[in-house]
Order: C-alpha cells, then structure tokens, then sequence
C-alpha cells in the first residue's frame, strides 16, 4: 500500500518544533519497514528534516497563528497533488484537523481516507460550542468524519464520542491505541543511564517525560513531592521536557522549598528519552481528572524499559493499565495517595523491579508500534473500499 499522511501540530511554543508529532513519525517508520511507500507532510519543522526511514514534504508554514494553519492547508494541498503525479497514494492518512483538505485530496485520487481522532482540543470535544466559532468547527467536524471511509481512534471512550456527537457509522470506527518502539525503548543499566545523563548516581528518582501542560498534573506532582522527601530526602525528582507551564511550575517549586532537589532537563530530542527513563526508579503520569480521552504514550515508554509507573486513575488509563501491568493506579488530584503510592516503590524496590518487569512483557505483547502496523495495514487493506461491515472495536 502507498501511503499519504497529513499531520499539522501546533503548540504554543510553535513553529520551533512541537513534539506532537511522534506518534505520526512512528507509524510511518513502522508502515515503511512493512514494505509500503509512504509519505508524510508535516509542517517544516527540525523533526521533519531528521526523518530518513521514509519520504518527506516538509510544508512552510506562516509564523503566525491563525496564518500558520492556513498556510498549512493550502501548502499541504497542492504539494500531495503534486506528489501523486509521480506516486498515487492507496491511503490518505490524517490526524484530525480544521481543515478538510486531505478529505478532498483522496476524492479528488480515488484513494481510501482515513482520519485520525486522538483526543486533542479541536474540536471542542467537551460540547462548549458558543460563538460562531465553536459552532462553525462542529459543524466542520461532523462533515469531514462523517465523509471518511474511516476513522481511527485511540480510545473507546472517543469511538463512542464521535459515534453520538457527530453521527460516525460505528461500524467505519475502529481503535489503534498509542503504543512504543520496544526496540528503541527497552530496559537499561540504571548507572550508565544515570552517568551518561550526568545525573547522581546514588539518589533515587522519581521521573516524568512529556509536554508541561495543565491537564498533565505536575503542580499535584510537586505537592506530593514535597511529602516524600520528608521520608526519603535523598530523593529526587527529574521532570523531562517544557511547555507553557514550565516557567509557573520551577515557581511552585521554589514557593515549597524543593530547590535541587527537582531536576529539570529541558526538551529533548526523543532518541534520547529512553536513557534518561532508564536513569529513573519510579516512573509517574499524574494525570488531572478532567483531562479526558487520552491514551498516553509516557506509559507504554516507560513500561517498555522496564521501569514501574504510578498514573492517575482517569477511565482511558484504568481500561488499560493495572498493577498486573506494570502501573500502580491512583485517585487523580490526590497528592496524598500519589505520594503513598511512590514512596511504597521506593521502598520496596523488589517488588518495583517485578512491576516493571510485568509492564515490559505487557507492552512487548500487546502495544508494540511494529504490531500495532500491521494491524492497522491489515484491516485497510480486508476493506479497501469505504467499509460497510468493518469490525469494530480494538484492532
């Protein structure tokens, strides 16, 4: 199969280089080494120049926000047209955007569209649609998903969202949940991570790895923090990457005191997060309770280098994840039981090492990025014209 894949991200520290669009670079390495052709149209951003498992367009955007994704459409558009004069797609692949553009790419071909729904702000899929805005993005949304032959989704909780929201064919809806490259991500030495990071070789650390974000629970993180240190005071914790709230996060730490003891490295590239997990004992995705459908690429990274979790009970990651798993589940904005829970791997470390030796099996099994491909290349290709009796449900 040949593949077309649309993936515009914008985050507010944009156009630097968001790193949204991992999930979009995996699926394409993993669909190249199957064999297929694909190529992908992400904005011009560092991470695009760096792609060599497969073709890319990288598409000049406009600094500017709202100029940025119209720029997108509009460069996205005519370069895919350009494109399938030497190589025709079988499969226009996008992650949802305001713009339909892929949608008439793939009429306008002939080609099988697939949209992408992964959980994002757009559009507003809490149903707070005032202003002509709001309703001119619904209105948008239901057109273009209802029109795809098919679409993905990461959870259950968004199939059933855009099956009663936007009137979707359940039977056109199927979930190809996050997962992780367990060859990149895989167990390592704890000391040589921790020296090849420059970190202490003799503390403990607690570690978290994504975007600063609200809904991500960080603030409910540093409170927490704060208990455990009263009991362990040689440990530390090491916050991987940046964001919007990083600035007003290093505040609160400082208000409660935590100085070195919290680490923060700044963003990374992602070839290097699987060492810098490494370098940790416990690994944490704490969650907000109103974050919403979310399938959390953090803890299929973590588990698959064999490091225990402790995550926020919201319901997309209870439906995946227990202790069996290699994730100690706790109530969300509870820094209490987040602080419990921690400190009990801390001080148990055999029992930590046996939860996390279950979450790398677990992943390995079942959430490899190279399955999770194949999957998704086999149910196109069972149904390669609009599906009428696709079966529902995880691929």
């Amino acid at each position: 199969m040949t593949w077309f894949l649309f993936c515009y991200w914008y985050e507010p520290d944009a156009p630097r280089d968001p790193v949204g669009l991992v999930r979009m670079w995996t699926l394409a390495r993993q669909l190249a080494h199957l064999g297929d052709p694909v190529t992908v149209f992400p904005p011009r951003y560092a991470s695009a120049r760096n792609q060599t498992a497969f073709e890319t367009v990288g598409i000049p955007v406009l600094s500017w926000p709202v100029l940025r994704p119209l720029s997108y459409a509009a460069g996205s558009f005519f370069a895919g047209l350009v494109i399938a004069l030497r190589r025709k797609p079988a499969v226009v692949y996008y992650r949802w955007m305001t713009s339909p553009h892929p949608l008439l790419i793939a009429r306008l071909l002939g080609s099988l569209c697939v949209c992408e729904v992964n959980g994002e702000p757009v559009p507003d899929w809490s149903g707070g649609r005032t202003g002509i805005g709001g309703r001119l993005r619904h209105w948008m949304a239901g057109q273009a998903l209802r029109r795809c032959d098919r679409l993905v989704v990461l959870t259950e909780g968004l199939r059933n969202l855009v099956v009663t929201r936007y009137g979707v064919s359940a039977e056109r809806v199927a979930v190809l949940p996050s997962g992780t490259d367990t060859q990149l991500f895989s167990p390592r030495d704890r000391l040589e991570c921790r020296l090849l990071a420059g970190l202490d070789s003799q503390a403990e650390y607690v570690g978290f790895v994504g975007s600063f974000y609200e809904y991500q629970g960080l603030d409910c993180l540093l409170e927490a923090f704060v208990s455990i240190r009263r009991r362990r005071p040689s440990v530390k914790l090491l916050l991987v990457g940046d964001g919007e709230r990083a600035q007003s996060l290093r505040d609160q730490a400082a208000r409660l005191g935590l100085g070195e003891a919290v680490i923060w490295t700044g963003r990374v590239s992602y070839a290097k997060v699987p060492s810098l997990i490494g370098a940790m004992d416990v690994c944490v995705a704490p969650f907000c309770g109103d974050r919403g459908e979310t399938s959390p690429v953090k803890l299929f990274d973590y588990l698959a280098c064999g490091r225990p979790a402790v995550a926020s009970s919201i319901p997309s990651v209870s439906a995946v994840f227990s202790g069996r798993r290699g994730v100690v589940l706790v109530p969300p904005d509870d820094a209490d039981a987040l602080a419990a829970s921690l400190l009990s791997l801390l001080e148990n470390p055999e029992s930590a090492a046996e939860l996390g030796r279950r979450g790398r099996e677990f992943v390995e099994h079942r959430y490899s990025w190279s399955r999770l491909a194949r999957e998704l290349r086999d149910w196109l290709q069972r149904e390669p014209t609009p599906a009428a009796h696709a079966n529902p449900g995880l691929l």
